[in-house]
């Protein structure tokens, strides 16, 4: 029996992979970054390629790595930096694209290829206003770009892209201008490229007429449905639930602390101990009372703070929880925006904070279809 664990929910992501098609008519980019937003990455890129997908996106070569060494089929973008040391480690020929940002990066993977003697294909990114990574969208730019391309043999471009930074309609509007302006310098520079790409999931939904040659999606692939589009026809279901036993059941006298917190109970308290902390992935900031978690169908309070391996909760609502009780901490009536706004962050960072720790179940059409345990390295998927 496990201590803690992940259940995802695969018909609902491969549903929501459904529902990005019906929604473009562009390549669809699945993005598996972060242990695929907390899901695992192997198994989540297995259950995207069943149904056909092709195209998959990380955010370092080493996801990359990960992914070739599961012998998944197709193509990979790596959408952050790469060192050049990285790639002599090798990789399947034609399927890894890299994103070169600054001209120090076209000289290093330059260096690379001429290492390897192999072509490596990219994608410049364009920074049209995001001003986290990216060439300058400016006409000299793309001069300089094309006069560097000329001295690197070993590079071909195969890509153009941005990213939005989804403030306001009319700041998209001006990245999404930039974008194009760049290309046109580019083209006209004499830099050769078949296919630019600008949305992410919140653009896919928001913009539809600039999803141009592919769209890269990753949060609506995990239940995580776009801000605004409540009044759309659309589905996005939540692809996970976080769940762990209780350990431990007392009645605590008034009075008293419960763990590292100095704060004192104001009545007697029934407290359950859970399986889990910080270190799976549950964050500290839920502490006292401004998290809760669900045990017997009942939303019971965080009290003290939470450990990095166990956290206490007020069962005295469920009178009859005993020790081996399942809680859960996210899903069922804890949806990701509910848990979110307790811990005052975003969907996105709950899910790509959990943890190596818990088991990873895969259940399909309610029955578990595979298991992913990280620290004992031990997968078994389905056939």
């Amino acid at each position: 029996m496990d201590r803690t664990w992940i259940e995802v929910d695969l018909t609902a992501l491969e549903a929501n992979y459904r529902q990005v098609l019906a929604l473009t008519d562009a390549k669809v980019t699945c993005v598996l970054k972060a242990n695929a937003y907390g899901h695992g990455l192997v198994p989540v890129a297995r259950l995207l390629a069943d149904a056909g997908c092709r195209s998959f996106a990380v955010s370092c070569f080493r996801e990359a790595e990960v992914f070739f060494r599961s012998g998944i089929p197709g193509t990979v973008l790596v959408m952050g930096t790469t060192e050049a040391d990285q790639l002599l480690r090798g990789f399947p020929e034609g399927r890894l694209r890299l994103t070169a940002a600054d001209f120090p990066d076209l000289e290093n993977l330059e260096k690379a290829g001429k290492a390897m003697s192999r072509v490596l294909w990219i994608h410049l990114k364009i920074d049209t206003g995001f001003h986290r990574l990216g060439f300058s969208p400016d006409e000299e730019t793309a001069r300089q770009i094309a006069v560097t391309l000329k001295a690197c043999p070993h590079l071909r471009v195969s890509g153009v892209y941005s990213h939005l930074s989804l403030i306001t309609g009319e700041l998209d509007e001006a990245q999404h201008t930039r974008l194009q302006q760049a290309a046109g310098y580019l083209k006209n520079a004499g830099v050769d490229f078949n296919e630019m790409h600008l949305c992410d999931s919140i653009g896919l939904v928001r913009y539809p007429s600039w999803h141009m040659d592919r769209v890269r999606v990753g949060a609506f692939l995990y239940g995580v449905r776009p801000s605004r589009t409540e009044h759309m026809n659309l589905t996005c279901q939540e692809t996970l639930i976080f769940r762990t036993r209780v350990a431990q059941v007392r009645t605590v006298p008034a009075g008293d602390t419960v763990g590292y917190g100095e704060d004192r109970l104001e009545k007697e308290t029934r407290i359950a101990t859970l399986c889990a902390g910080y270190g799976d992935g549950y964050p500290r900031r839920l502490s006292r009372g401004r998290g809760m978690v669900e045990i017997r169908g009942v939303l019971c309070p965080t009290v003290g703070l939470v450990c990095m391996d166990q956290m206490m909760v007020d069962v005295s609502a469920v009178p009859d929880t005993t020790a081996g009780d399942t809680a859960t901490l996210l899903g069922g009536k804890i949806s990701y925006g509910t848990f979110a706004d307790w811990a005052d962050t975003n969907r996105n960072e709950i899910l790509a904070a959990l943890s190596d720790r818990p088991v990873r179940r895969y259940l399909r059409d309610g029955q578990e279809v595979g298991h992913l345990d990280v620290l004992l390295d031990d997968m078994v998927l389905w056939d």
